[in-house]
């Protein structure tokens, strides 16, 4: 899932440009700096760049590389963004449904006329396929997605060879029942985790899926016509694309260090520049800048950054010590002073955005470290302790200077707090285990449902374990569960906000501390660019327009 523990991996590097100055090509500066050749735009290409390769197209294989499943494949539903910043679900490939009174069984009708990009048309049977793959296939990335499905547990325990719970009744309709009601479902439907493969296509490639770009293929608007290891990525227009004919008809990804993207932007060899991919001070310093305030796209990041306590390690065991370290750390600090203020603070579970973002629950927690330390002694610890803080090394500038800065407001108040750096496979490794001690990370909603957050931490005591918290309140872990099933909104938010309260400030289970905005910068050819709902640096390519 999207929806996990992102240790934002390293995508910033220090930029010196007024020492190592412009060598002898030609920098465009200002107003000057998106500028293109006319050449250039011709036949409506889109060039962007990304930080890493991707390393499958298979997006069951993968809870990362999302940019190609965005756009070559289509899901049953879609995610949209309102102009209040709310989101709303949309039909995609489902033309329409409806829901059994009890919550639990959907009627899905397909939409007519739609075929995968070889001709191949699209057939419920086609959807069957795509859940029984995510629960057969070795290593998924996406069970999750699946397993609220009624006989999802036996297909994947290998105690059936077919999953119960999808009916399909002819080639435009079937029906999904799950074993319990789930509030979130139709949302989930909406990620690129549950994009619709064609049995067909699929068998046929067998290991070449994901792989070969030309046995790679689905329903949405591009097709991947060449991916070069290392060196990138290019795609064009998919003909038989059923909805709107979008503006762009070749988009070219390059993948490139952080430098490099920020002088082939001023060259005018970009028209998307992700800020998340390279120096905040460079962004700073030339992009929030009067030359390209009409080049700046800003989406707010839907997503929580937290600080995480184990409370299986001494004495973080200790509640009062948790709070106090809550009340030690200074967020807006640490916002205003490495984040250039572009977000702003949160007090809960639930990032603003998302949905029964509670109102009520904000604005309880304030940085005081006179009464962490009066906290401290009365529990026993005026005289201090000392305490790792995991970091892993493939993080940001920004996350590493944040570490250092939670540290130092810990030592303010007597906590003796020492980093621990891990490369990322033992960082990844420790923090599965359940055994690591405290670590500051990222959790970017994969679908706009509370449950993609709360659930995943405090669902069930394998997830408390996963993510390092081992939190041990077992009624309230039975809580967390059984909300997943409440139809009822206003119970529902009602129970989601209780829980969150209960889990933060009352049980203080971690440190929240902000949501950020995510940046674009567009080039002059770029008529209009739309991020991503979330605020992923992965966008769809049909949402944008050029000039």
């Amino acid at each position: 899932m999207r929806g996990k523990i992102i240790n934002i991996i390293l995508l910033a590097a220090t930029v010196c440009l007024t020492a190592c100055g412009a060598s002898s090509a030609e920098v465009k500066t200002g107003e000057n700096a998106a500028q293109t050749d006319d050449a250039q735009a011709d036949g409506g290409e889109l060039r962007g760049a990304l930080n890493a390769d991707i390393t499958t197209m298979d997006v069951h294989k993968t809870s990362n590389d999302y940019i190609v499943p965005m756009n070559i494949y289509d899901t049953l539903f879609t995610i949209r963004k309102k102009d209040d910043g709310s989101t709303e679900i949309v039909n995609s490939l489902a033309e329409s449904y409806d829901i059994s009174e009890d919550g639990k069984t959907y009627h899905f009708t397909l939409r007519d006329g739609v075929v995968f990009s070889d001709g191949t048309p699209l057939t419920a049977q086609d959807v069957k396929f795509t859940f029984e793959r995510i629960l057969t296939i070795p290593d998924s990335a996406q069970t999750d997605y699946a397993i609220p499905i009624e006989g999802a547990q036996d297909l994947l325990d290998g105690k059936a060879d077919s999953l119960k719970g999808i009916t399909v009744e002819d080639d435009h309709n079937f029906s999904i029942t799950l074993t319990e009601p789930y509030a979130g479902f139709l949302a989930s439907l909406a990620t690129p985790s549950t994009s619709i493969y064609s049995e067909k296509i699929v068998t046929e490639a067998g290991d070449d899926f994901g792989v070969l770009p030309e046995k790679t293929l689905g329903t949405g608007p591009y097709i991947v016509t060449e991916w070069t290891r290392g060196s990138g990525l290019k795609f064009e227009y998919n003909p038989r694309y059923w909805g709107e004919e979008p503006s762009v008809k070749k988009v070219e990804l390059s993948i490139m260090e952080p430098q490099a993207m920020n002088m082939a932007f001023q060259k005018g060899d970009l028209d998307i520049l992700d800020c998340l991919l390279i120096d905040s001070a460079i962004v700073s310093s030339t992009y929030k800048t009067d030359a390209y305030k009409d080049h700046i796209v800003s989406v707010d990041r839907m997503g929580t950054n937290f600080f995480m306590m184990n409370e299986n390690v001494e004495p973080l065991n200790n509640v009062q010590v948790r709070k106090a370290i809550q009340m030690a750390i200074d967020r807006e600090s640490i916002l205003q002073s490495i984040y250039d203020g572009d977000g702003q603070l949160e007090d809960g579970i639930y990032p603003t955005g998302c949905l029964v973002y509670c109102k009520e629950n904000q604005g309880w927690l304030k940085y005081d470290p006179e009464g962490a330390k009066k906290l401290l002694a009365d529990a026993g610890y005026g005289d201090g302790f000392d305490m790792e803080i995991c970091l892993d090394t493939s993080n940001t500038d920004a996350v590493q200077n944040t570490v250092q800065v939670i540290a130092q407001n810990l030592n303010d108040v007597g906590i003796r707090a020492n980093i621990r750096s891990l490369d990322h496979a033992s960082y990844l490794d420790l923090r599965g285990s359940g055994e690591m001690s405290s670590y500051l990370a990222l959790w970017l909603l994969d679908f706009n449902d509370p449950d993609n957050i709360i659930y995943t931490f405090f669902g069930n005591k394998d997830n408390t374990k996963i993510r390092s918290n081992n939190y041990a309140d077992d009624s309230v872990i039975g809580r967390v569960a059984a909300a997943k099933t409440i139809v009822d909104e206003t119970e529902r938010y009602k129970e989601y906000s209780a829980l969150e309260k209960k889990l933060v400030q009352d049980d203080a289970v971690w440190v929240p501390m902000f949501s950020l905005k995510h940046l674009f910068v567009i080039s002059d050819r770029v008529a209009e660019f739309t991020p991503h709902w979330a605020g992923w640096s992965d966008y769809y390519f049909a949402e944008t327009k050029l000039k």
